[in-house]
């Protein structure tokens, strides 16, 4: 029995249907003058590589499972294997978070020796604000992904 983090049917039929949805009214937006229709490909593109990622999790967990299961005592062989790793992930993404913030105050506090100064620190306040709930948003998506890549790999 092999485990599927993309659960075939559900998640090819939500996540590949809302994509479709997602490009097909963002081209249609496009197509009728509104420039933020690209907003809605992007989105659709987003969740077609979730959907590619989940797809590469169960290739990668059911890998893992047939080594385990091909070793002469399998109960004892997924033992070894690593497993967790959150906290490690969620504090380097963390970290490029704090090092991204840091570098939109730099670009702010040096907007003067730009051309125009007064629309790169309104871009910047913008980006900062943006950041704000970035600062707890990625770093947990970080740590998951980094949980859910070592708890399939095979080394």
């Amino acid at each position: 029995m092999a485990t599927s983090y993309a659960h075939v049917g559900c998640a090819s039929v939500l996540l590949g249907g809302a994509g479709v949805v997602f490009l097909g009214g963002g081209f249609e937006a496009i197509r009728n003058g509104y420039p933020m229709g690209w907003l809605g490909v992007f989105g659709g593109l987003g969740l077609w590589l979730l959907l590619a990622f989940l797809y590469w999790l169960t290739f990668r967990a059911n890998r893992r499972r047939a080594w385990v299961e091909r070793q002469p005592y399998s109960h004892f062989a997924g033992q070894s294997l690593k497993r967790g790793g959150f906290w490690r992930g969620f504090l380097w993404t963390w970290g490029v978070v704090i090092a991204v913030h840091a570098l939109v105050f730099l670009v702010s506090g040096f907007a003067e020796l730009l051309p125009h100064p007064d629309q790169v620190r309104g871009l910047m306040m913008l980006i900062g604000l943006v950041l704000l709930p970035a600062h707890l948003v990625l770093p947990i998506l970080g740590g998951t992904v980094w949980s859910l890549l070592r708890s399939t790999s095979l080394r």
